[in-house]
């Protein structure tokens, strides 16, 4: 929170909608990042190992996504 004074008169501001837009953006890159890992990993698995899980190839950005 900030306060000026001009005059006699105190104006006070606070940081609340810009801390909060910071925050979604922060919490908006942490999930990229973790899906982004997280198809990096699926990407690696053979096919067999992805049918064990019950999954295709073709599926991976579908499910890590969600497009």
């Amino acid at each position: 929170m900030t306060t000026t004074t001009y005059g006699h008169k105190a104006t006070t501001t606070s940081s609340r909608p810009v801390s909060s837009f910071l925050g979604k953006i922060a919490n908006r890159f942490g999930d990229y990042v973790t899906r982004s890992r997280i198809e990096r990993q699926l990407e690696q698995l053979d096919d067999r190992l992805l049918l064990d899980i019950g999954m295709k190839r073709s599926d991976i950005r579908r499910m890590v996504w969600g497009n």
